[in-house]
């Protein structure tokens, strides 16, 4: 449930549900050109004042605070994956999961990949998300009169 309170001078603050109860950990999104774009492009498709970034038409949010869960959200993912079909040159269906592997696969080492994700244990994030093939160049090797020399 992100709030206008969670969009600081220094980035977004989240505070992730899974750790709230036992390291308290939160993650700072820092502020990027596109990050910025993103959230008041957010703020303007609001159907309505709110204090939620995402918000239904009477304002409040997706995330039913005592259950946790989006029951709208299935429905909302189904036409948007319907759009992005009918009005984009994406062939293939994926689902918001795939969206969070990518974000986790693009980044440079598996470090930032970790704290994006704000995993707590790498192998998590190494295991689930990293979804890219491993690269690999070859060792480079010359040939001399038939032997090999590294």
């Amino acid at each position: 449930m992100l709030r206008d309170k969670d969009l600081r001078a220094d980035g977004i603050h989240i505070q992730r549900n899974k750790t709230k109860d036992s390291s308290g950990k939160r993650t700072i999104y820092e502020w990027s050109d596109q990050l910025t774009r993103a959230v008041t492009n957010a703020k303007e498709a609001r159907p309505t004042a709110s204090d939620f970034l995402f918000c239904n038409r009477l304002g409040k949010s997706y995330i039913n605070p005592e259950t946790d869960e989006a029951p709208g959200w299935k429905t909302m993912w189904q036409n948007f994956m319907k759009r992005v079909m009918a009005e984009t040159e994406v062939e293939e269906h994926f689902t918001q999961h795939d969206l969070r592997a990518k974000c986790a696969s693009d980044a440079a080492t598996l470090e930032h990949a970790r704290a994006l994700l704000s995993h707590a244990d790498i192998r998590t994030t190494e295991r689930v998300y990293r979804r890219k093939p491993e690269r690999v160049k070859p060792l480079e090797t010359e040939i001399y009169e038939g032997k090999v020399y590294l």
